[in-house]
């Protein structure tokens, strides 16, 4: 129920103000209609009508079409319930809590009561590490930095639509140029007019010149001689570039790329560029599946992987995936470990999860034989590497450009022990481990 006013549910009180709500019923109830209902349902559970009804305890359940007590308690759920909680009724949008470990609110009022003392005790002692005003400076300099990445990247696409639009230009004033240079155009057909009315006045005057010929004007019809010499060599010339290019009408101009190229290039549109940050977070989800995996992850940043299942392998990949084109750099440290049998590397991110061999799940350096496995197209099962044996950290450096992988123990960097790594499908920073309780913390570096 917002908090606003309600009018009575009373057809006769409708324009006065609610004072109570009945659970039961589902009615507003204006003063007068409070007194009268008290009277009639004495078990009635009345409220506020300024307060939430959800947030009001009747000891009913308030789920749709529930109209129990809440006498169960459910373990999976952490949550009160009712009868038609717990028991499927065909048709009906019963049992939610059917399938889960359930038992009666009296069986678990000590275990509760218990937990009360202690979150007593977590609340006495807890502190905010950061004041609302500390919140506040923090929010405004994130929204910056937003503000500028945003500017960043609008700046990018504008730079790179403005080199297309000055592509475009280039390229049409090309086919312009291709087309006037190479077909038949207007110039052409405007000169052949010419041509025409030229051929008829230069042959009547050569003609009347062979006629009418006189050697006491002889410069003047020498001069004239000329000028028909010349005519006629623009008239030859003209005629020889009209018929080479009605010659060149079988010969098609396109534009480059193909349709195929194109699609091509559109595909690297739609993907180029890609939001990431440096924080590599665990994600809840399992690298390497094998029966009856247990594991945990904690930590303030959520960075620490302990195993707590039996000893069979298995494994994690972060939450970020690594950018192309950028060298990626982070840092494995072993907390615990029984036989140092801890895999450090990356994955794709879309590895095959039924697989049964390291081969088909990336590429990595053992911390404890100090052997290398991998997938395509290295094919390492267990290769002797020459690096040396992990005490405590590993510094792991993925280059996307160079498409290498290195690892950097006790300060000593000994090359790539990975060249050529596919980077066609997402990779992620990846951890393995073998044995109970092993764990470790994955770092900036």
């Amino acid at each position: 129920m917002e908090n606003q006013k309600k009018k009575c549910s009373s057809k006769k009180h409708s324009e006065i103000d609610a004072i109570n709500y009945c659970q039961e019923c589902k009615i507003n109830l204006c003063n007068k209609c409070q007194n009268y209902h008290s009277e009639l349902f004495e078990t009635h559970h009345l409220y506020n009508i300024d307060k939430n009804i959800n947030e009001i305890f009747t000891g009913y359940c308030k789920e749709e079409g529930h109209k129990n007590l809440l006498r169960y308690y459910c373990k999976y759920h952490n949550k009160l319930c009712c009868g038609d909680c717990v028991v499927k009724i065909e048709g009906k949008e019963y049992g939610q809590h059917k399938d889960c470990d359930k038992c009666f609110i009296k069986e678990i009022k000590d275990i509760k009561k218990k937990i009360l003392k202690e979150n007593n005790q977590y609340l006495e002692d807890f502190k905010f590490e950061y004041s609302t005003s500390d919140l506040e400076i923090l929010f405004d300099k994130i929204n910056k930095n937003k503000e500028t990445l945003m500017q960043n990247i609008q700046k990018i696409f504008t730079k790179i639509r403005n080199v297309l639009n000055e592509r475009e230009d280039e390229i049409l004033l090309e086919v312009n140029n291709q087309f006037n240079n190479f077909y038949i155009n207007e110039d052409l057909i405007e000169k052949s007019k010419v041509l025409s009315n030229r051929i008829k006045i230069t042959l009547e005057k050569g003609k009347s010149l062979d006629k009418e010929w006189n050697e006491n004007e002889i410069n003047c019809y020498i001069n004239d001689c000329i000028e028909i010499e010349n005519n006629i060599k623009d008239i030859n010339i003209i005629n020889e570039i009209i018929l080479k290019r009605i010659s060149n009408q079988n010969n098609e101009i396109k534009f480059s790329p193909d349709e195929d190229g194109i699609n091509n290039i559109l595909e690297i549109i739609k993907t180029f560029g890609e939001i990431y940050n440096n924080k590599y977070t665990f994600k809840n989800l399992p690298l390497f599946i094998r029966a009856n995996r247990m594991y945990e992850i904690s930590g303030v940043k959520m960075n620490i992987l302990t195993k707590t299942g039996i000893e069979d392998t298995m494994g994690t990949i972060c939450e970020n995936k690594l950018a192309k084109l950028t060298e990626h750099i982070w840092k494995i440290k072993i907390l615990k470990s029984k036989k140092n049998n801890i895999m450090v590397g990356v994955a794709p991110i879309d590895f095959d999860i039924n697989s049964s061999s390291y081969d088909n799940c990336g590429w990595y350096f053992h911390c404890g034989n100090l052997k290398l496995y991998s997938g395509p197209p290295h094919y390492y099962s267990g290769i002797k590497s020459n690096l040396s044996k992990v005490n405590d950290e590993i510094i792991i450096v993925m280059n996307m450009n160079k498409r290498t992988l290195k690892f950097i123990i006790n300060n000593e960097d000994k090359g790539e022990s990975y060249t050529d790594i596919p980077i066609d499908k997402p990779l992620s920073p990846a951890v393995f481990l073998y044995h109970l309780n092993d764990s470790v913390e994955i770092l900036e570096y």
